[in-house]
């Protein structure tokens, strides 16, 4: 099952995201999550694995607790994503991904518009002020959500 955690920035999603993977992890789901992001570096100028990666070549850095793949990629294929690396989970959450067209909980901060976030169904919206046609929830009702949200992914 994927889902959706989409929103403005500053909205709240990273905290919906965390109780949502501590919770499903609680009921012994294997969880994932995609972060999207509009760019980013992981590794540091000068360090034996930068060298390797400006070399040409895609790197996996390997620890005895963590594991972290750099690879080039032309465009960002969520599908892909999923396909290549995440069939093993019983769950992925993505943060953002709002092309992607999955399943969406939308966050929205007070002045923020729902219309962008409409590429997926909608199975919530959490907000300072309700939206018509949705389920609704306040930014400080996280238990509810929860609750919602194990509902809709028939978790017990």
């Amino acid at each position: 099952m994927i889902l959706s955690v989409v929103g403005d920035s500053k909205s709240g999603k990273t905290t919906i995201v965390t109780k949502l993977v501590s919770t499903l992890k609680s009921k012994g789901l294997r969880v994932a999550v995609v972060k999207h992001t509009h760019g980013f570096e992981i590794d540091k100028e000068g360090k034996d694995s930068w060298k390797i990666y400006e070399s040409g070549a895609d790197v996996i850095i390997s620890s005895k607790d963590k594991l972290a793949l750099i690879r080039r990629q032309d465009k960002e294929d969520f599908d892909e994503i999923c396909y290549r690396y995440l069939r093993d989970y019983d769950v992925v959450i993505t943060e953002g991904f709002n092309d992607a067209g999955k399943d969406r909980i939308v966050v929205l901060n007070s002045k923020s518009n729902l219309e962008r976030y409409k590429k997926g169904k909608i199975i919530a919206v959490v907000s300072d002020t309700p939206i018509n046609g949705y389920v609704y929830f306040k930014k400080d009702q996280q238990d509810e959500l929860l609750r919602f949200v194990l509902d809709y992914l028939n978790v017990e």
